[in-house]
């Protein structure tokens, strides 16, 4: 078993070897787990090397709890589990984060679920209070309808009686007596007319009274009728509203889709470019090794475009002490241009290293993170494009100074009558063939700055199209977002509209026959009221 152990006390034994007590922290578990050693249990064991008081050291015992191996340094195995504790520090930060998101979530759902239960109450409050209101009309109505049953009695005998008398006008001299002597009784004992007046004028205050209360109902219905209508028109507007951004959507994301394509395209021509580029770097750097390979086999010929640049008259008159110190100054600044030629050469070694890189990150990246990247990419290319293109005319330069220091130390030497045996005894003449070499160098360089020209127009138009890209992708994030919203929206304002729709139909149901009853009460009481008087 892995021990933690801290060396206490280290002593040279009498036939070598060191006695040293190491007191036990803590053990090591099969789970890789740790704890600490309850008791302070010190082991006394030898070891070979000299370890310092007070340092710490992982040793191994075995059941019989000896020593096994030798002590390590716990220095190595204290910086794993320091690693290891803090990836699981920041793994339970990102838990932690994440509970409380999920807490967020549900404090947000269990305040909308408040609210629609409180929602629910009132509505069901409503309902009740509906209910009871049904339940007071229909105990109204009731009564009406058995004063209206009293009243359609006391009608059919009035009917029953007005058929026994007949028309007056064919009623005999008897019957005419007959019904005067009715009429008397009636006039002489009048109070079952008094009573049936006063019950129909009962009967009209009880269905005014039912009316006046209907009517309070019919305008709360009319009240939500126009609710209803209202929000009939704010659902029509977020169905609008929605169907608008939605459109708009697809057009950003159409039009996302096109700038891609064009990207794709532009890149496309863009790296055929930068090949026929590198092809054309290729080609002047094989001229140039081919001019120097001529320069090379004709040792002894001077370079045509090296003699241009100097006045080799000037050199031949120069006074011998001043040519001498010409030459070692040009050989001084040919040491500072190497310098430097190298410096720019790892620069552009680790600049080539950081577009590899860049492009391995490039292959497992999102799409949203891959415009970033692909910025990224181009900019680190444009600057090794740059470097590159510098250290061009860089080595062309020291080329050309060496050249130069060539021609001056060969005057110089010929002139102290130092003679190269390789140049006397060259006699080949390559000038023609170095000449249009230099020629065909020329006109590939100036195809190459033209090219370049084009490389850098067409990375300005990709960079603008990656930024439109990047843009049209945030606005198509936020119109996302805002669609998310309106269609929530939506649907609130179309559940409340089905909801106070339902109630609308159901009070109208409701209030509809009770409303045609009381209107036929009332008709027939008005009807008896009229005959009566």
């Amino acid at each position: 078993m892995l021990y933690l152990a801290e060396v206490k006390k280290q002593t040279r034994g009498f036939i070598g070897g060191l006695k040293t007590e190491l007191k036990l922290l803590a053990c090591q578990h099969n789970d890789q787990s740790w704890s600490a050693v309850p008791e302070n249990e010190v082991l006394v064991c030898d070891v070979p090397n000299t370890l310092g008081e007070g340092a710490l050291v992982m040793i191994t015992l075995g059941h019989n709890r000896q020593l096994q191996g030798s002590p390590e340094q716990a220095s190595p195995e204290l910086i794993r589990q320091l690693q290891k504790i803090s990836r699981l520090m920041e793994k339970v930060k990102d838990e932690q984060e994440k509970i409380e998101q999920w807490k967020q979530s549900l404090t947000y759902q269990s305040q909308e679920l408040t609210r629609r239960e409180m929602e629910i109450e009132a509505r069901l409050e409503q309902v009740e209070q509906m209910e009871s209101e049904f339940e007071y009309l229909e105990r109204q109505r009731k009564e009406l309808d058995e004063s209206w049953e009293h009243l359609r009695i006391e009608q059919q005998r009035l009917e029953e009686g007005r058929e026994q008398l007949g028309p007056l006008n064919n009623l005999s001299s008897e019957q005419a007596n007959s019904l005067q002597a009715f009429i008397q009784r009636l006039t002489e004992d009048p109070e079952r007319i008094h009573h049936l007046s006063d019950s129909v004028h009962l009967a009209i205050d009880s269905v005014k009274l039912q009316q006046m209360t209907l009517d309070g109902y019919w305008q709360r219905l009319e009240h939500e009728k126009r609710t209803l209508l209202s929000l009939q028109q704010e659902v029509e507007r977020l169905r609008e509203t929605v169907d608008q951004r939605q459109q708009e959507f697809k057009s950003t994301e159409s039009s996302l889709e096109q700038a891609k394509n064009q990207i794709q395209v532009q890149e496309a021509v863009l790296k055929s470019k930068q090949q026929l580029l590198s092809q054309l770097n290729l080609n002047l750097q094989r001229i140039q090794d081919i001019r120097e390979s001529l320069l090379g086999l004709a040792k002894g010929v001077d370079d045509p475009e090296i003699e241009q640049k100097i006045d080799l008259n000037a050199l031949e008159y120069m006074p011998l002490a001043e040519l001498e110190e010409n030459v070692n100054k040009l050989q001084n600044d040919l040491d500072k241009l190497v310098l430097f030629v190298n410096d720019q050469e790892e620069e552009l070694a680790l600049q080539c290293q950081t577009v590899e890189e860049v492009l391995a990150k490039l292959q497992n990246v999102s799409e949203y993170e891959r415009l970033s990247i692909e910025a990224e990419l181009s900019e680190e290319q444009e600057r090794k494009r740059m470097l590159d293109e510098t250290l061009v005319g860089q080595r062309r330069n020291l080329k050309e100074r060496q050249g130069i220091l060539l021609q001056y130390v060969r005057i110089l030497q010929r002139r102290k009558g130092i003679l190269d045996p390789e140049q006397e005894s060259n006699t080949i003449n390559l000038k023609p063939m170095i000449m249009q070499l230099i020629e065909q160098q020329q006109d590939t360089e100036e195809e190459k700055q033209h090219l370049a020209q084009e490389i850098e127009h067409l990375q300005n138009n990709l960079q603008q199209l990656k930024e439109m890209v990047a843009h049209q992708w945030a606005e198509l994030e936020q119109k996302a977002r805002g669609i998310e919203q309106h269609q929530h929206q939506f649907q609130q304002a179309n559940f409340e509209f089905i909801q106070i729709k339902s109630q609308v139909q159901l009070a109208e149901e409701t209030l509809q026959p009770i409303q045609d009853h009381l209107s036929e009460i009332r008709q027939h009481i008005e009807t008896l009221s009229h005959w009566i008087r």
